[in-house]
């Protein structure tokens, strides 16, 4: 089932009540996160008993919400495909040479379509609150993701002094959170087959602290109405592994544009930073 005929069944439904127009106005705004929803988190979000959601997933024609939710599953979703999977060994193997010409025209494509369809309005929501000097930001990635939000990490130091990377170590978070504070912004990044710390984190966060930042690459995900701002990376690729190119230009774009915002503080930042280097001997002379 797609939001449409999701619609469509909401139309055939006579003498809706209030409860059942507020449930309706819940599944309407979250609608690309119903695969990834607890039963019991749906209802406490609504405020509204289990019984009372099961009642109105009969009117939908639904012996409950897990068979609703079930409707809205991918075949993909459903067993949570890897990438071994995914791929198509059975195609023609191309020599080195044409593998790389093509994989940097699929890495092009995918830049050019995130660029011509990322969300604007976010977009400008993202700029402003990791820019914002007043807003301490932390930073999270898994497997994958992990090397994107260290990139922005080790660039964003130089520019501004309160970034937190966390990790996906559960056990760690607490210690590096025990500091966060009302209106801080987590930015989070997260690939399919989205890590469960990731998504905790996400949530937790936005009903604790502050704003939530996701770079993803679905717009079906367990964490869309829990995200201040979503940016939507294209990840398509015929190889074995997904693409993550064109999160890693937007990472780039970002911090180098919070360097523009702050360019008249970096002199004494970057003086800091290079001192320590020479202290520790870190680069080659």
């Amino acid at each position: 089932m797609n939001r449409a005929e999701f619609s469509q069944r909401i139309a055939g439904i006579d003498n809706l009540t209030d409860t059942d127009r507020r449930i309706i106005d819940y599944f309407d705004k979250h609608f690309e996160s119903i695969p990834y929803s607890k039963v019991i988190d749906v209802c406490h979000e609504i405020n509204i008993a289990k019984s009372t959601l099961g009642r109105f997933m009969m009117k939908l024609g639904f012996t409950g919400f897990r068979d609703f939710k079930e409707s809205t599953i991918e075949p993909e979703q459903r067993r949570n495909i890897s990438p071994i999977e995914r791929f198509d060994n059975s195609k023609d193997r191309k020599n080195g040479i044409e593998y790389i010409e093509k994989h940097c025209s699929e890495i092009t494509d995918n830049i050019n379509s995130t660029l011509k369809n990322i969300n604007r309005q976010d977009l400008e929501k993202t700029i402003a609150l990791i820019c914002d000097p007043q807003k301490r930001l932390y930073v999270i990635g898994s497997a994958t993701a992990h090397s994107l939000a260290e990139y922005f990490y080790l660039l964003g130091r130089y520019i501004k002094k309160d970034i937190v990377l966390l990790d996906a170590n559960i056990a760690n978070l607490p210690h590096k959170l025990i500091d966060s504070r009302k209106g801080d912004v987590l930015l989070a990044i997260s690939y399919y087959r989205f890590s469960s710390v990731t998504t905790r984190l996400i949530k937790w966060f936005y009903q604790n602290r502050g704003d939530t930042i996701v770079i993803t690459d679905k717009a079906v995900n367990p964490f869309s109405h829990f995200a201040s701002a979503m940016l939507l990376m294209e990840s398509q690729h015929s190889g074995l592994f997904s693409s993550r190119s064109a999160g890693f230009v937007l990472i780039e774009a970002l911090v180098n544009f919070m360097g523009e915002v702050k360019s008249h503080e970096l002199n004494d930042n970057f003086h800091v930073m290079e001192s320590l280097f020479e202290a520790f001997n870190v680069f080659n002379k």
